[in-house]
């Protein structure tokens, strides 16, 4: 028997064609159908919209007017200018005090030193002011200070007196008070020396009490 000619058809081929088409969306020269939206799920058109916060303002400060800005300004100036002027007052005040200080102190303090060395000529010279010595010449200084050294002793030290120092209010006259040694005293006695600025800046002593020692001299 003869046997059945192979035609070249193979049931295989139909079948992978078939499945070649269903996935490229044809079957047979058809689109493939859109799948059906399930019962009961709500048909949405648009997606929906994102809540957007919105970003915080920078709330802008009110501008300040020109004017408040220099009044500020004036016034910052006024009181810097007005502290400026009461600290350089006190300042020179306070060095002119010790500039008028320091001259007193040292004129005294060159008095006491000539009395102490007996240099009686540089004590009249140098330290007292007109007021004494138009009044009282060399010589009568000097006896009297020999008088003093020969009743009393000679001065062998001196100290100022704590707190004594007194300045006028115009700072042109100050006083000193010094407790004072001699040879033969047992105890010290206070010489209170006053003086006086004179016009050329210098000081010079008005008065030392009358006398140079603890008393007026009266033995012989």
């Amino acid at each position: 028997m003869q046997g059945r000619q192979d035609s070249g058809y193979d049931p295989r081929d139909r079948s992978s064609g078939k499945l070649l088409a269903a996935t490229n969306g044809y079957d047979s020269g058809k689109q493939r159908a859109i799948p059906q939206r399930p019962p009961g799920m709500p048909r949405v058109e648009h997606p929906p919209q994102k809540t957007r916060i919105a970003r915080p303002q920078r709330q802008s400060k009110p501008p300040k007017s020109l004017w408040r800005r220099l009044l500020f300004i004036a016034l910052i100036f006024v009181a810097c200018a007005v502290i400026a002027g009461i600290i350089g007052f006190a300042l020179v005040n306070y060095f002119t005090g010790i500039g008028n200080s320091a001259g007193a102190a040292n004129t005294a303090t060159d008095f006491m030193l000539a009395l102490k060395s007996q240099n009686y000529d540089q004590a009249y010279n140098n330290d007292l002011d007109a007021k004494i010595t138009i009044s009282v010449t060399k010589d009568e200084f000097k006896q009297m200070a020999l008088a003093d050294d020969h009743c009393f002793g000679l001065v062998t030290d001196f100290n100022e007196v704590p707190g004594s120092a007194i300045s006028s209010n115009n700072d042109s006259t100050q006083s000193y008070t010094y407790n004072v040694s001699r040879t033969k005293l047992t105890k010290t006695y206070p010489l209170a020396l006053t003086l006086q600025k004179g016009p050329d800046g210098n000081w010079d002593i008005t008065s030392y009490g009358g006398d140079l020692g603890p008393s007026a001299p009266t033995c012989k």
